[in-house]
């Protein structure tokens, strides 16, 4: 089972306790799961990072694809596994669960959506700010 399987998984076990009871063989479910959570990011993530701009230098490239990966991972787990509405509330979890994810499900579906805004919605790159005058250090 990949990290995304075993994340299925525990969100599963931790907010939809009933549902993760009924599956049958959960060992084979969620390494299904996360082979599919897998497949979906390597495929999207080139479709997010697009072409490579003229000029690009080879850490500005390393740098776009990782967010790209990023993203992807961000959209696909959203998708298929946060999109599932936890069947308790943050406060019947044992306090360590609770204090790991925290109100996660919100959080995701926020990421989710403003992600998906900004895929559907065309924006031109931005130049980064460069401070005209650099901030010098004392010593």
């Amino acid at each position: 089972m990949n990290r995304y399987g075993a994340t299925a998984r525990n969100y599963f076990r931790d907010y939809l306790p009933t549902r993760y009871s009924q599956i049958e063989d959960p060992e084979e479910f969620f390494q299904v799961l996360g082979q599919q959570i897998q497949d979906q990011i390597v495929d999207l993530t080139p479709q997010l990072a697009g072409e490579d701009p003229a000029g690009e230098s080879y850490l500005e490239k390393v740098g776009r694809l990782n967010a790209a990966g990023k993203q992807a991972e961000e959209l696909v787990m959203a998708d298929l596994v946060y999109s599932q509405t936890p069947e308790n509330d943050s406060e019947e979890l044992p306090e360590e669960t609770a204090n790991h994810y925290g109100d996660l499900h919100e959080t995701i579906q926020s990421i989710h959506d403003l992600t998906s805004s900004a895929l559907t919605e065309p924006q031109e790159p931005q130049e980064p700010e460069i401070p005209e005058d650099p901030p010098t250090s004392s010593r």
